[in-house]
């Protein structure tokens, strides 16, 4: 479990509920898994801050603004990203081998 203090006040969450996290300006959205819905969250902090905290969960930077929770990446090809929401995300040429490599070693997400 991991706990950040979103606009709305302090929140505990499972890590495998959090899709990606993305910068928008100033603040970062969380979107999250509740049930079968997506749920987005808000928070001001800087991405570096909320890495050092995600890291260990399988989260891995596939972007200077963007986050990704490695367990709902289903292919990592062509320096794009499917999840397995069927959502397809662009990665830079800098960080496609980080990437393509974290990819390869994660297992797969089984539900």
């Amino acid at each position: 479990m991991v706990s950040f203090t979103f606009v709305g006040g302090e929140r505990t969450l499972k890590p495998e509920k959090i899709l990606y996290v993305q910068t928008d300006g100033h603040r970062n959205v969380f979107t999250v898994l509740e049930g079968s819905e997506r749920v987005e969250l808000n928070l001001y902090k800087k991405l570096d801050e909320i890495e050092r905290v995600l890291k260990p969960y399988g989260f891995v930077r596939s972007h200077r603004s963007f986050m990704v929770n490695m367990r709902y990446v289903k292919s990592v090809s062509n320096y794009l990203m499917e999840l397995t929401t069927g959502e397809v995300l662009t990665i830079p040429r800098s960080r496609y081998g980080m990437v393509k490599e974290a990819f390869k070693d994660m297992q797969p997400y089984k539900g």
